[in-house]
């Protein structure tokens, strides 16, 4: 008689989820010109070659404008790094477009582009959101950003509906972008309340010219994201601001 072995059961055990590590660019590109008045884009794309981040998030990107010679800027990273690209326009510019850039490592399921308030009727802004599928099934939703510089009450009311529309996702979140503010401003407290920063302890400053930090990764505070990692890259000659890698891990 051949007998039959039953493994042992065991209840009320949930299986125990691996960490994810995750590593995040964000850099404004300053309309992809280096300081010399020369396309900074070669540069960009060893920048991300070199780190190998998972995702990036771009600010200051032209599409086809005069001012940087008709070129497809998010096309050519794509092209140059072999990430998936994503673009979202703020504003018609010079027989172009000017806005937001997200390259992705993994495949983009979908893509979300919110037009943020601007009651001082200054230059239009955006929140633009990727869904990424990392692997093992998990997703993560990578966002990239660039507040007003010009208008306190504008930078405010904007960081008030990212706030809103990111705190209950049903995906883990992650912000990245230039704010155009210090943490310490009131205009972010609706980032620095309920979000984590995920260089609040550096006092690395990302914006040369001023000396100051005012390009960040955001995560909420009810989240697993824990910062492995943080680094302001030196490239002074590439763009008037410098580049942030964060190293997250996360469960989900």
């Amino acid at each position: 008689m051949i007998g039959w072995y039953t493994c042992p059961v065991t209840y009320g055990q949930k299986p125990k989820s691996t960490p994810i590590k995750l590593k995040v660019m964000t850099f404004n590109i300053h309309h992809g010109e280096n300081n010399l008045g020369k396309t900074n884009l070669t540069r960009v794309a060893d920048l991300i070659k070199k780190h190998k981040p998972d995702l990036v998030a771009l600010q200051e990107m032209d599409s086809c404008a005069t001012r940087s010679g008709k070129l497809d800027q998010m096309h050519i990273l794509s092209l140059l790094t072999g990430y998936e690209e994503v673009f979202g326009k703020t504003i018609d510019f010079q027989g172009g477009k000017y806005g937001l850039g997200i390259l992705s490592a993994h495949p983009v399921e979908a893509v979300q582009r919110l037009k943020l308030p601007n009651p001082d009727s200054t230059e239009p802004r955006m929140l633009m959101c990727a869904l990424v599928e990392l692997p093992n099934s998990k997703y993560v939703r990578f966002c990239s950003t660039h507040l007003d510089h010009r208008s306190p009450m504008n930078r405010g009311l904007q960081a008030a509906v990212i706030n809103e529309n990111l705190k209950n996702s049903l995906y883990p979140v992650i912000v990245g972008g230039d704010f155009n503010a210090t943490a310490d401003d009131h205009t972010l407290e609706a980032m620095t309340k309920y979000w984590n920063d995920a260089g609040a302890t550096t006092e690395w400053a990302t914006y040369p010219g001023t000396g100051k930090r005012i390009d960040y990764f955001w995560t909420h505070k009810e989240s697993s994201f824990k910062v492995l990692d943080y680094v302001v890259l030196y490239e002074p000659t590439t763009s008037d601001h410098q580049p942030v890698i964060v190293t997250y891990s996360f469960e989900k």
